[in-house]
């Protein structure tokens, strides 16, 4: 499963949400604009200062670019649609 950070007005946000539906990846979008999801997402990452903020299957991957590398890197592993 992944996480993804965001906010409604993120357009790196909406990229991250658009390429895990493209590749059919399961994800789960919480809103950083909530105070509790904002909450949780300063203790998961103190020092984040950008978002989205994603995490897969439990290990933090980073921002946008990061998770695109990651499931460039993950096809490369495994063959499309294999994640």
């Amino acid at each position: 499963m992944i996480i993804i950070y965001g906010k409604s007005n993120c357009p790196w946000c909406e990229k991250a949400k658009r390429i895990a539906e493209t590749y059919q990846l399961k994800y789960e979008y919480k809103n950083a604009e909530e105070p509790l999801v904002l909450a949780e997402l300063k203790l998961a990452k103190p020092d984040a200062k950008s978002i989205p903020q994603i995490w897969w299957h439990g290990r933090y991957i980073g921002g946008y670019k990061e998770f695109t590398s990651e499931i460039e890197n993950t096809k490369s592993d495994y063959g499309q649609g294999q994640f």
